[in-house]
This record gives C-alpha cells, sequence and structure tokens, in this order.
C-alpha cells in the first residue's frame, strides 16, 4: 500500500485519499467490532476511536510518521521484506541491536511469571490503575508504552532512560 502520503501537506488531496485509503484498510481488516487504534501523532496507537475521530484526528494532529508498519490494523508484520528502509541512519549504532540477542532465546527466557496466572493477572492488572491518584489521563500501563515510544523514538540510551524512570518516580506523589 503506498503510504507517500503521510509525507503529503495535511491540506493536500494526496493527503486526504491516503487518509481515506488508510481508513478503508483499517475498517476492512477490522480486529473489533466498532473501534480502531487512532495513529494520530497525539494517541500513537493507543487509543480506540469510531473512524470519524480518527479522521479528524489524522487531519488536526497528523499521522505519526513513526507508523511505518500499519501491524494495528491489519498489515502483516513485515519479517521478510528489507527493513532496513523503514530505519533511519544514525551514527552507526543501529537501535535495533537488541533483535540478535533475542533470536537466540527461547522460551525459558520469557517465563519470569512462572506458572502462577494470578500473578501474571495482577500485573496486567496494574495497567488500569491510573498513575498516581487522581490522574485521569494516563495509566500506569498507557504511561509506560507511552515512555518506551519515546525511548525508542528518540533513540536513548537504557541507562538514561532507567534514570529518567527513577527520577520520574521521585517526582510523582
Amino acid at each position: 500500500m503506498d503510504k507517500s502520503w503521510m509525507h503529503s501537506d495535511r491540506r493536500s488531496k494526496a493527503y486526504e485519499f491516503g487518509v481515506e485509503a488508510f481508513l478503508n484498510f483499517a475498517v476492512e481488516n477490522l480486529l473489533t467490532t466498532t473501534h480502531i487504534r487512532c495513529p494520530c501523532v497525539k494517541c500513537v496507537n493507543l487509543k480506540l476511536f469510531g473512524v470519524g475521530i480518527i479522521r479528524d484526528h489524522v487531519y488536526f494532529n497528523g499521522i505519526d510518521q513513526s507508523y511505518k508498519n500499519w501491524a494495528f490494523h491489519g498489515e502483516p508484520w513485515e519479517a521478510t521484506t528489507n527493513a532496513s528502509r523503514n530505519v533511519e541512519e544514525d551514527d552507526g549504532h543501529s537501535r535495533y541491536s537488541f533483535v540478535s540477542k533475542e533470536i537466540y532465546m527461547d522460551d525459558n527466557d520469557f517465563g519470569y511469571f512462572g506458572s502462577d496466572p494470578y500473578e501474571f493477572a495482577n500485573v496486567i492488572g496494574d495497567g488500569d490503575q491510573p498513575v498516581y491518584p487522581g490522574c485521569r489521563k494516563y495509566t500506569k500501563l498507557s504511561a509506560l508504552v507511552k515512555l518506551y515510544n519515546l525511548k525508542a523514538k528518540h533513540g536513548m540510551s537504557d541507562v538514561c532512560f532507567t534514570e529518567l524512570l527513577i527520577l520520574q518516580g521521585d517526582l510523582l506523589p
């Protein structure tokens, strides 16, 4: 599918046709009943809305330029295609260097929840809790996902990200 429209001026016909093609594609591959993830710059696929609201968001806020593989909207994951076209040039250090380490992992490397399903359910349940009492904008899970998106988008090192998380923990009530 042609995605060149994502870089067009939001007032152009190319952008308008691209948004409509994207929405049609997303609706054809709908996994839920009526709502799909919003790929606008502000929602970054974290929030679900109807097509009309998503159309407005993509026009007013713009589409997230880093969303190149529309996996949340039914496009197959690009495992067999040339992934280098989606990677921006940097200083020689790949921000995807972790992939080579994960290739050699087996299922036991991911078993830190053990066999207790209640422990896993508690961790997932914490995701619905507000970041702090009275916070209505973010849950613990949505805040963490947003932070990880920023880390990946800007190529933040693990050390920097860890220190940032510690600082934020100290700042929050």
